[in-house]
């Protein structure tokens, strides 16, 4: 079992300051760690989220996942490293309990360039040099050369045409959350998903979304706008399922001749969500 203590710099809830400092347990983990009574504040043992006070100290006991568990391969070579993330871990973070951390216990060389949610699971691509980084990160900025799309399950059966394909984003830095507007206002950025429905399945729909833009929340806030939020998504929608049925399931390349990666364009990478 390990143990950690840390110490709030300002206000927070408990379940929000340990997923903080631990981003690698997810939330499910940290209600099942409170239910055990195994987090103090204060030296107290608790039991329940409670609003917490700048210079509170935290401890908490946990075990912590074999490091392997947090990803598998899907694909290798001397450039790029596609791996399956599971949902829960940051891509990257500034506490080092992030992919990048973990993927660099069995490879030299990882540099991130792209990143989905923490809650996200899927495909996530890594350069493995500086030239791949150069055309991946070019490739990611002008979305070109890069095909990703999105799984989702969503509440209610999705009407595509009352979705606007290109709406505004503006992001929240306080509230680690976006806001859309169908109108340009001031602070707003435009942002492009190319949502389509694969089935019905009850009051849910199943669909799947094209990354035209990529902005921090796209799919999650695009959707949940209009009345469907994502099975699972806390932050954009309430339900009382412990996983959100997001997963960037989908990648394929289009690198131009010249390309170092054009050799890339023969490949497709797919993965089922665990969800389904």
């Amino acid at each position: 079992m390990q143990k950690r203590e840390f110490v709030l710099d300002k206000d927070k809830e408990l379940i929000k300051a340990v997923i903080d400092e631990l981003p690698f347990l997810s939330r499910f983990e940290i209600e099942k760690i409170l239910k055990n009574k195994d987090i103090k504040v204060n030296n107290l043992r608790v039991q329940s989220n409670l609003k917490l006070n700048s210079g509170d100290k935290i401890t908490i006991f946990y075990y912590e996942r074999e490091q392997k568990e947090w990803y598998t391969l899907v694909y290798a070579d001397e450039n790029i490293l596609i791996v399956n993330k599971r949902a829960g871990i940051e891509v990257v973070s500034e506490t080092e309990r992030d992919l990048v951390h973990v993927l660099s216990q069995n490879y030299t060389n990882i540099i991130p360039v792209h990143r989905i949610d923490r809650n996200t699971e899927g495909l996530v691509i890594f350069a493995q040099n500086s030239t791949s980084e150069k055309e991946l990160l070019s490739a990611f900025k002008t979305r070109k050369s890069i095909v990703k799309e999105y799984a989702l399950l969503v509440h209610g059966r999705v009407d595509i045409s009352k979705i606007k394909r290109t709406v505004y984003l503006k992001k929240m830095d306080n509230l680690s959350k976006v806001w859309i507007s169908e109108v340009k206002t001031s602070g707003y950025e435009p942002i492009s998903t190319e949502f389509s429905i694969l089935e019905y399945r009850g009051d849910k729909t199943l669909m799947t979304a094209r990354l035209i833009t990529g902005k921090t929340h796209q799919i999650r806030a695009h959707i949940a706008y209009y009345g469907y939020p994502i099975v699972g998504d806390q932050k954009y929608g309430k339900d009382n399922e412990k996983q959100m049925h997001l997963t960037a399931n989908y990648l394929a390349f289009n690198f131009p001749k010249q390309s170092p990666l054009k050799y890339l364009n023969s490949k497709t990478f797919e993965i089922i969500p665990t969800w389904i």
